[in-house]
């Protein structure tokens, strides 16, 4: 019997880094001669053996490239397929747009009335307000237009609006305003399209047949019930965006809180999240049409939908013959759960609003866009307000056709990077000064991380009622009648602000709050507005509460579950400069003065200035240095006093450049709450003592107090003279 021992086999050599054609062949060949010495030993290129063998290896050299291929085509780096890029971009939560739309600001005009007296002002009551959606076609190509995304609000204004004189009576008053608002829009279409939808059916994908579609902008059942797209089917918290002028606690974009208008800050929307089991996801297919895909489950008999769980029935298959019972068709995998991945619609009619449009034709030329929709009334009921004209300033760009597969994975792995989350100080720095303009103007930002004690809490809640004691007498006292209803109606706002600022501070819960959130706000001159202390019936000068409250809902999207987040005003230092040079001999004075004063402005450029910024007098000098005529430097000054110099004798030297209005504590100068100043401007601060050692640098106040520095009014806060 022969041995058949391991002794008498030889180990196999496989190499299995061979993948090729030739090195396959090669490998082959020398198993055959190790394995099979005296079986086979023809290895002439035309025998039937080596085809064979040849066969074997082409097999393996086309299975390898296949396996290398598809693992390729995993990885988006180096997939090249645009389905798989599409497939992986999904991945990483990065939606691929069918067709890029231009955007364009468009600038609309209108007339309203100025206001009756001799110091006639505008009156913005009678401006009106137009939904979004108005459409301005292309004067260039009638088959492109552009639709608006925002309201076109006349009754608020801002640093970038520009309002003019229009008309004037025979006294020489203005008799009308031209306003002039700018809003964005986009290169689409409006359309609408409807399905009928029958029994309930898991996930339902249904197909809007244009290609090219931008986004949806409604879903809407026969029931008059709002779907709403998210990102994912498990997202069941749905943002709402809700314009001043649709809600019915709103009477103007100005207001520290729901009912007043007290505020210089405008706040056209209200932020809010719902909970909705009626969802849908959107997809881009291959064909640049677009689907809705819907969720797996619908509502029980029933149910109310609040803001805690939605109990949903999953949706299985219907038993024939029966009539259609959900509770018995329960799939008996999931049965009832909380948390579904949203409702399906059934027995329904479902009418969809979405934008076509877009692409590189879309990206028109500057005033190509002036056809005026004059024929339009606003939404406020005022019919008298109309459009007069509609231009593009500037020229629409970012339109483009299909994102191509390198744009695809380039901004799929941008958007992985984003991580939609917020950790770290620079994170929420970054989200609220990116949080929607409509949602709130957010001017500066500061974020502090920490634990905030007990003492901070009772300091602010003694502040609070302080102000609160030290003020409510004055108000009474000044009601000489029962007929002096001003004043009663200041006084009831006074009441409620410092009661809504009072529970505020009590249900923040300071001890547990990690995000401490500083912010300031520009009113319509472009000036900050920000004021923890708000002084005697003047509110104003905070930020409306509607705005904080936005900034936190926006927050809670992106926060980490251990952080909570307080909001803050931020505050306000104003100053004066004072300045003395001297000219080259030859030089014109009143010139080189005029050029001094506009080197400071462009110096003290409200862009600039951040939160505890230091001011660096050095500098400003040097670039005093700089002006055409300087020959030298005799002092600058940064001061809130009139009193800076004894010495100088020109009475010009000798004016307060600002009066402040508030302190703070024991961190700036001791005086009354309200300081006997000008409402509007910040605290007072003693820049002598804020001076560094060498003199050079005015510093900031302490980091528990995140203040900013403002030149608010150049023509009266600055003061110079020339020698």
């Amino acid at each position: 019997m022969p041995n058949y021992g391991k002794e008498n086999f030889k180990e196999s050599n496989v190499n299995y880094l061979n993948k090729d054609f030739g090195a396959l062949k090669e490998s082959l060949m020398n198993y055959a001669k190790s394995y099979f010495p005296n079986t086979y030993r023809d290895f002439n290129e035309s025998s039937p053996g080596m085809m064979l063998l040849e066969m074997n290896a082409y097999v393996g050299d086309v299975l390898s490239f296949y396996i290398d291929q598809q693992y390729r085509e995993m990885l988006l780096p180096l997939a090249e397929e645009r389905r798989n890029i599409i497939n992986l971009a999904k991945m990483f939560g990065y939606k691929v747009k069918p067709i890029v739309p231009a955007y364009v600001d468009l600038t609309f005009t209108s007339n309203v009335a100025a206001s009756s007296g001799d110091n006639s002002k505008i009156d913005y009551t009678d401006g009106g307000t137009f939904s979004p959606g108005i459409e301005i076609a292309s004067a260039a190509n009638s088959d492109i237009s552009f639709t608006t995304l925002e309201h076109i609000d006349f009754r608020i204004s801002s640093s970038n609006d520009t309002d003019t004189i229009g008309d004037v009576d025979t006294a020489g008053l203005a008799s009308t305003y031209t306003l002039t608002r700018t809003v964005r829009a986009v290169s689409a279409i409006e359309k609408t399209i409807s399905f009928q939808v029958g029994l309930p059916v898991k996930f339902r994908n249904l197909t809007i047949p244009d290609t090219n579609v931008i986004d949806i902008i409604s879903c809407v059942d026969s029931n008059n019930n709002n779907w709403y797209e998210v990102d994912f089917l498990a997202q069941d918290k749905v943002p709402i965006q809700t314009h001043y002028t649709d809600d019915a606690n709103r009477t103007s974009a100005y207001g520290n809180s729901l009912n007043d208008t007290d505020s210089d800050v405008a706040v056209p929307y209200s932020l809010t999240y719902i909970v909705s089991p009626k969802r849908f996801t959107r997809e881009t297919n291959e064909n640049n049409t677009t689907s809705m895909i819907f969720g797996n489950g619908v509502l029980k008999d029933g149910q109310v939908v609040d803001e805690g769980f939605i109990n949903m029935e999953q949706v299985g298959i219907i038993v024939p013959g029966q009539t259609n019972d959900l509770n018995s068709s329960i799939d008996p995998l999931l049965g009832d759960e909380y948390s579904t991945l949203g409702e399906t619609p059934n027995q329904t009619t479902l009418t969809i609003t979405y934008r076509v449009g877009g692409g590189i034709e879309s990206n028109v030329p500057s005033n190509d866009l002036n056809s005026a929709p004059t024929s339009l009334s606003p939404g406020n009921g005022n019919t008298a307000a109309r459009l007069l004209t509609v231009k593009n300033n500037n020229p629409a760009r970012g339109g483009k056709d299909e994102e191509d597969t390198i744009e695809i994975r380039e901004k799929a792995r941008a958007f992985f990077t984003t991580q939609n989350r917020c950790v770290t100080k620079e994170d929420y720095e970054a989200r609220v000064m990116n949080i929607p303009a409509k949602n709130g103007n957010i001017a500066k930002v500061y974020v502090t991380r920490g634990v905030q004690d007990d003492t901070q809490f009772d300091q602010r809640l003694i502040e609070l009622q302080q102000t609160f004691s030290n003020n409510i007498t004055d108000i009474i006292n000044s009601i000489s009648t029962d007929t002096d209803v001003q004043t009663i109606v200041k006084l009831t706002d006074f009441v409620n602000n410092n009661l809504q600022q009072m529970s505020a501070v009590e249900s923040s819960n300071f001890n547990m709050s990690t995000i401490n959130i500083y912010v300031l706000g520009y009113d319509n001159q472009k000036q900050l507005v920000g004021n923890p202390h708000s002084g005697f019936l003047e509110t104003s000068d905070n930020l409306p509460i509607t705005l904080k409250t936005n900034i936190k809902k926006y927050l809670e999207n992106f926060r980490i579950m251990t952080d909570t987040v307080t909001i803050n005003d931020g505050y306000i230092v104003n100053f004066g400069v004072i300045f003395d040079v001297i000219a080259e001999k030859y030089a014109d004075k009143q010139k080189v003065k005029f050029d001094c004063i506009q080197k400071i402005i462009d110096y003290f450029n409200i862009n600039k200035m951040q939160f505890n910024q230091p001011i660096f007098k050095s500098q400003l000098e040097f670039e005093l240095m700089g002006v055409e005529g300087v020959r030298s430097i005799g002092h600058v000054t940064i001061t809130q006093k009139n009193d800076y110099n004894s010495d100088v004798a020109d009475a010009d030297l000798n004016k307060a450049t600002y009066r402040y209005s508030y302190n703070n504590d024991e961190s700036f100068e001791d005086s009354s709450i309200n300081g006997g100043g000008t409402i509007g401007y910040g605290y007072k601060y003693n820049f002598s003592n804020a001076l560094s050692d060498d003199g050079t640098i005015v510093l900031p106040p302490n980091t528990g107090t995140p203040t900013v520095f403002e030149l608010k009014n150049p023509n009266q806060n600055i003061q110079g003279r020339v020698r």
